[in-house]
């Protein structure tokens, strides 16, 4: 009997006056009708009605501390709710595995988890009225506090990975049309007021608070969780959730985490995940080739070797699991590398010869001119203070370097780029050349380049670079008769030797019979 033009239910009454009116079950109300049957002067005094209203956005002043917790979790609990059928799923999973039967997702679908009890049907239903609270009551603004927002968006995050792989029925059909038609917008909502919310949700080792559902919740080890997380990320990607500047900023942290957390006997676990991330063909993400690889690239352009080292066994990680990094695009990174290297070190020879007066004016490069600068600054035109990629401390190279490790003069303050340590140039020098021969080997390329190749030109000219950069480095076996080889001797011939192979392969020896 309502008469009212706006029918949105804000009250849910309980009280035996109101409930004995319609079949004694509580019932809800529009404003208009709550104030006429709850009001003094229908005579609603002489009882006092019980009623529940909807909680308030949480953006507003009727939201206080209380009620913004009860949503905050209310949304958490509901999406939980789909976690259940995911961990159905991924048992499922792991028996087939281990009968040696099929464990693809796909062979899963005609299988009906749910035949005993039609309820589990309504669980997964219940994560879709989690997803109206959050975008009804929700809404993301500049003044969200941060610990709720963060909440609310790893809660999404991985919902998105518990819903990856339902079954193609009704139930999974109209749980995955609410990716496009509301989630996906709340989230680019919150990546235009609050970015660094998405950064801190993304990375690796999150906040405390921001540690919610999934893997969070058990007992696992950190692998696991780096495995589990890059997955998370992955269900994300077909939605363009994840940008090029969210990518620019949390990436350096997975491959750093990886790099530096996982042991060698567990890294091929996270081949299949990063081989789908990185794939050049089919190039899952919503920008280019270049565009995927540029947080490396740019560690390598007016940066010294303390820097691009860690990209470098960023790359490292990568070949190690077969990952193709397209050779000119690595050529390029690795050209800049070199050229930063000597014109740091030129920079430096000139500021030992000039005198103070003139030592201002003979400063230009791209270091030290603040136009050119600037031009790789809007490499990352979002900065954030999750955003570190020189704080982690360095690992031990894959090679037995003889030089000093900057883990400890870098991870507690910036990167001096005036640096005139050169000690790291040659331990940097010979992983390009290793892993330019890894790339070749895995992209079955150099055999078939020759000298005339453009290619090889342009590796050819890196080797030329190499060999003219400033090594760094002071030999001990002059000091020690007995030493026949230093360690900086080592490493020279290695780098030699590393050179003469990369010549080889793209002008192999009696080259007719490789035909």
């Amino acid at each position: 009997n309502c008469s009212s033009h706006v029918r949105r239910a804000v009250v849910t009454c309980f009280s035996a006056g109101c409930c004995g009116r319609h079949g004694n079950r509580p019932v809800r109300y529009c404003k208009r009708c709550h104030v006429n049957h709850h009001s003094s002067e229908v005579g609603a005094s002489a009882e006092t009605h019980l009623y529940q209203t909807s909680p308030p956005p949480i953006n507003t002043r009727e939201c206080g501390a209380e009620e913004l917790v009860c949503t905050v979790e209310a949304v958490i609990s509901l999406l939980k709710e789909a976690e259940f059928h995911a961990e159905l799923r991924e048992y499922e999973m792991n028996r087939r595995r281990q009968m040696g039967l099929s464990s693809s997702h796909h062979s899963l679908d005609n299988i009906d988890f749910d035949n005993k009890d039609d309820d589990q049907h309504d669980q997964r239903l219940l994560s879709q009225f989690g997803i109206w609270f959050l975008v009804s009551l929700c809404t993301p603004s500049e003044n969200t506090p941060t610990e709720s927002l963060a909440r609310l968006v790893s809660m999404v995050f991985q919902w998105f990975h518990s819903t990856a792989y339902m079954m193609d029925d009704e139930v999974g059909s109209l749980v995955e049309k609410l990716k496009p038609q509301f989630v996906t917008k709340w989230l680019k909502t919150v990546c235009d007021v609050r970015f660094d919310v998405m950064v801190m949700c993304l990375l690796p080792k999150p906040v405390e608070f921001a540690r919610v559902g999934g893997y969070w919740d058990k007992s696992c080890s950190t692998v696991t969780q780096l495995k589990e997380g890059l997955n998370r990320i992955l269900c994300l990607i077909p939605y363009n959730v994840i940008s090029q500047p969210l990518w620019e900023c949390i990436m350096p942290e997975w491959l750093e985490a990886i790099r530096t957390e996982v042991p060698d006997n567990q890294l091929k676990e996270f081949r299949e995940v990063l081989s789908k991330m990185f794939d050049i063909e089919l190039c899952p993400l919503p920008f280019s080739m270049e565009e995927m690889f540029g947080f490396i690239s740019c560690r390598f352009l007016g940066y010294p070797a303390s820097v691009q080292e860690q990209a470098l066994l960023w790359l490292h990680v990568l070949s190690e699991l077969d990952i193709v990094v397209p050779l000119q695009l690595l050529i390029g990174m690795f050209s800049d590398g070199v050229n930063s290297v000597k014109e740091l070190a030129n920079q430096r020879k000139a500021r030992a010869s000039d005198t103070p007066g003139n030592l201002g004016a003979r400063r230009v490069s791209v270091v030290s001119d603040p136009g050119r600068r600037g031009q790789h600054n809007t490499l990352s035109p979002f900065p954030s203070p999750f955003r570190s990629p020189f704080r982690s401390p360095l690992r031990c190279s894959p090679f037995r370097s003889p030089f000093k490790n900057f883990s400890h003069t870098t991870s507690h303050r910036p990167i001096d780029l005036e640096s005139e340590d050169d000690d790291m140039n040659l331990g940097c020098f010979i992983l390009m050349f290793d892993l330019i021969l890894k790339q070749m080997e895995l992209q079955d390329d150099g055999v078939t380049l020759g000298l005339d190749n453009s290619l090889a030109k342009d590796i050819i000219s890196i080797i030329n670079n190499v060999f003219q950069a400033p090594w760094g480095g002071s030999h001990t076996c002059q000091k020690d008769e007995k030493a026949l080889e230093c360690n900086l001797c080592q490493s020279s011939i290695l780098c030699y030797q590393l050179g003469c192979e990369l010549l080889e392969r793209m002008a192999p020896k009696e080259e007719i019979r490789l035909v």
